[in-house]
């Protein structure tokens, strides 16, 4: 090696050991950073040190894993949320739930069954109707409400779809255009991928990479983001049915995880079916209560007439304003006298133990949804266990470990080190060869 040579590489051991430093700093300046996938430089060795390339450490396959399980865990997070919150409509057993209005109610009649003449006790029935009632409107009202919030999120929730498929498609032009094994190239891809992630969470999809490392993403085998192009989505709703389309030609996207598919779901069939279980409590409700009242006569002697008007939870209310309509006794009047007889006030009392009356519905309703909810909880929890596996797995792979990285710039720094001494010596060795030998050219 001529000494011009050895001055040759050892500045290219300086400027790799330069860029090894470079690339290590950053690294440790993105350990935090949501997305980022750990940077190494490859060098090889000829006449001199070259950086070959700066590899991303990133695996594919894990990748798809985890975008996989992300868009199912979205899925089942909504859903288990919804339930929650539904389940939160009927916070039972409390002196605030449904149940204890209904005791009430039964406890009023058996007081106008001990005392047909308390007056105080028959508006007190009254009173108690209203309330039940008003629970039940109250309830339905919040279960639409349930229902219209999450339709606002799926609105909100295709709207930043839409924004990651467009960044998905315009980084793909990006890396298209820069060159590969650099540090620009490798930010580009990160920022795929993590848009990748999150349109994943968001919507689901299958994800595909081609030779020329453009992503397309397909819903349900529709394209949503091709090599360099997207289409866009939006919520409609028709019939009482709420559903995401395409923008181009209204035609329904094929959406089965991520969190549109857990509001969808919970728009169109939880909340509504949960709805209709709380409409057939109002409805054992109505008819229990009616049909005791027709089988009885009230103070004035008069047949009883219907306590509640509606089926359902949100249409359900009192008919009767007046406790003297009460039809507490058993009795028919005789020659024009009413009865005092309370025998029927005293079967309405025990409508709380009756086969299919609203006690038994509604308890139903409340086991059947805190099973429910346990299970969605649970199945959420499985796959949340299932996706720590696998972001283990790529921690272990593209996380940045600080140690390592301050081991790597130590190790780069010395090296570098070691060639700027190389440097010197061969100056110190030209010094002397041109300054200190012979005295030609003095």
């Amino acid at each position: 090696m001529s000494t011009w040579s050895g001055i040759s590489t050892a500045l290219s051991s300086l400027q790799a050991q330069r860029v090894a430093m470079d690339v290590a700093g950053q690294n440790i300046a993105n350990v935090s950073t949501p997305g980022y996938s750990r940077q190494r430089v490859d060098m090889t060795a000829g006449i001199g040190v070259d950086v070959s390339s700066i590899q991303r450490l990133h695996s594919g396959i894990l990748g798809d894993r985890a975008r996989t399980e992300s868009a199912r865990m979205g899925d089942l997070n909504v859903t288990s949320a919804v339930l929650n919150e539904i389940e939160g409509v009927f916070p039972e057993p409390s002196s605030s739930g449904f149940q204890a209005k209904l005791d009430a109610l039964w406890t009023g009649f058996a007081n106008v069954a001990r005392d047909t003449t308390n007056a105080a006790a028959r508006i007190e029935v009254i009173a108690q109707a209203n309330v039940l009632t008003g629970w039940l409107n109250d309830a339905a009202q919040q279960l639409t409400n349930i229902a219209d919030n999450h339709t606002q999120n799926l609105t909100n929730l295709v709207t930043s779809a839409n924004s990651y498929a467009q960044e998905i498609s315009e980084l793909n032009i990006a890396i298209a255009r820069t060159p590969e094994g650099t540090s620009a190239i490798n930010a580009l891809m990160d920022q795929r991928s993590y848009a990748a992630s999150q349109l994943a969470e968001a919507v689901g999809g299958t994800y595909l990479t081609d030779d020329n490392n453009k992503m397309s993403v397909f819903l349900g085998g529709a394209s949503f983001v091709g090599p360099s192009n997207y289409s866009t989505l939006e919520v409609a709703t028709s019939g009482g049915t709420t559903s995401v389309q395409w923008t181009s030609n209204d035609a329904t996207a094929s959406i089965s995880s991520g969190n549109a598919s857990g509001y969808l779901t919970a728009i169109n069939t939880t909340v509504p079916d949960w709805a209709a279980t709380l409409d057939t409590v109002a409805a054992a409700l109505a008819t229990t209560v009616n049909t005791a009242q027709a089988a009885g006569y009230d103070s004035t002697g008069a047949a009883g007439t219907a306590l509640f008007t509606g089926t359902t939870a949100s249409t359900i209310s009192v008919a009767l304003t007046n406790g003297l309509n009460i039809a507490a006794s058993s009795v028919a009047p005789v020659s024009g006298v009413a009865s005092l007889n309370g025998a029927n006030a005293d079967s309405m009392a025990a409508l709380g133990r009756a086969a299919g009356g609203p006690d038994g519905v509604y308890q139903n309703m409340v086991v059947s949804l805190g099973f429910a909810t346990q299970g969605a909880q649970q199945t959420s929890e499985t796959v949340q266990a299932f996706m720590a596996g696998i972001n283990g797995q790529i921690n272990s792979e593209s996380g940045v470990n600080i140690d390592e990285e301050m081991a790597n710039l130590l190790t780069y720094q010395r090296a570098y080190e070691a060639a700027a001494r190389v440097l010197t010596a061969i100056d110190d060795a030209l010094d002397t060869l041109i300054n200190r030998t012979g005295l030609v050219g003095r």
